[in-house]
């Protein structure tokens, strides 16, 4: 048996990155502002609409609800909110967001929001599979310590026939604030982790105990990243402040000629959980080992 992340966003390592990003630096436009999502309680196998507040001064151009951090399509915008129906298949602590495009391209993801679903949860171990390679991991277990435990990995245990995309796979990191923190997708995880074998399975109560805190982002120095719509390749330092690398020679300076093989695709749905710092003009602008040994756990990033 082996935990696996859920499919999430498909994400891309980049396989080559041409020199003629550098140049004047694009800035993707303010978004629009977005609510929290409600109602936060749902029942198993019955539709509930779910909407947000979704503003912005040059109109809304489309909204997308995330559930679990997955894409779930289209909603309705009027009067200045965004709903769609939606119906859980089982029961226990889910995630909700939603992301907006206005009419001037700006885009925007509201706050994440837990929703308990009532509806019962078969305990079983979670399943194998998916594209990961198997690690040997501890038999689970089917509850932890109530209360936070900080630096602890946590899921939901699985149904018996549980999919690759079902919501008990998704993994979260409980912060020394007391709350859970998603992973967006695997290649976040895998830049702080090598394997699942820290991970814990819990039950839907244990779950629901801790409040749902921010995304986890990529680790301080260990990868370089791009969003989708911007060519602009950035270091990640800590607190998931993004630096843009202005140049080739700056990005062999730091991560060596195969330097494009070590950038990852971040979707533009997690453009929030980031910030812009200062650019890196040379090597000396950005210590690499520094990074690393900064952040040895996701608190020292939060």
């Amino acid at each position: 048996m082996k935990h696996q992340l859920r499919r999430l966003l498909p994400v891309s390592v980049i396989g080559s990155i041409l020199t003629t990003l550098l140049g004047t630096m694009p800035v993707l436009a303010a978004g629009p502002v977005i609510g929290g999502v409600t109602p936060m309680t749902a029942t198993s196998g019955v539709a509930a609409t779910l909407s947000a507040s979704v503003s912005s001064s040059v109109g809304i151009k489309y909204c997308h609800l995330y559930v679990d951090l997955e894409d779930v399509g289209d909603m309705t915008v009027s009067g200045g909110m965004a709903s769609k129906p939606f119906t859980f298949s089982s029961g226990g602590s889910r995630v909700a967001f939603v992301f907006c495009k206005d009419n001037n391209d700006g885009i925007a993801a509201g706050p994440n929001t837990a929703i308990w679903v009532s509806g019962a949860i078969v305990t079983q171990p979670p399943l194998g599979g998916g594209s990961t390679p198997p690690a040997p991991t501890p038999t689970p277990t089917s509850t932890a310590p109530q209360g936070p435990i900080a630096g602890s990995l946590i899921k939901l245990v699985c149904a018996d026939g549980a999919g690759s995309d079902d919501a008990c796979k998704a993994v979260y990191y409980v912060g020394k604030d007391g709350k859970r923190h998603a992973f967006p997708n695997s290649k976040v995880y895998f830049s702080w982790y090598v394997n699942f074998d820290s991970v814990t399975d819990v039950t839907s109560a244990v779950m629901g105990s801790f409040m749902l805190g921010k995304n986890v982002t990529y680790r301080p120095g260990s990868k370089m990243v791009k969003f989708q719509t911007l060519n602009n390749v950035y270091a990640v330092s800590k607190g998931g402040v993004l630096r843009w690398i202005t140049n080739e020679a700056t990005a062999i300076g730091l991560y060596g000629t195969d330097w494009n093989t070590k950038v990852d695709d971040i979707p533009d749905t997690f453009y929030g959980n980031y910030t812009l710092g200062s650019d890196i003009a040379d090597a000396q602008g950005f210590n690499v080992t520094a990074q690393l040994s900064g952040a040895p756990t996701i608190d020292d990033s939060l």
